[in-house]
């Protein structure tokens, strides 16, 4: 049987990832305008 400790936080995650560029961050971030898409109100509603 394995002796895993489970991490409390997620500091393990940046060994994995490493560094992110800024481009990334923001394009992460990003949220993108909502649509307007009236021929579908019929549809889903």
């Amino acid at each position: 049987m394995l002796d895993e400790r489970l991490s409390q936080n997620w500091d393990w995650l940046d060994q994995v990832v490493g560094t992110l560029d800024d481009g990334f961050v923001e394009a992460a971030l990003e949220r993108p305008a909502e649509q307007m898409r009236p021929a579908l109100d019929d549809v889903f509603n």
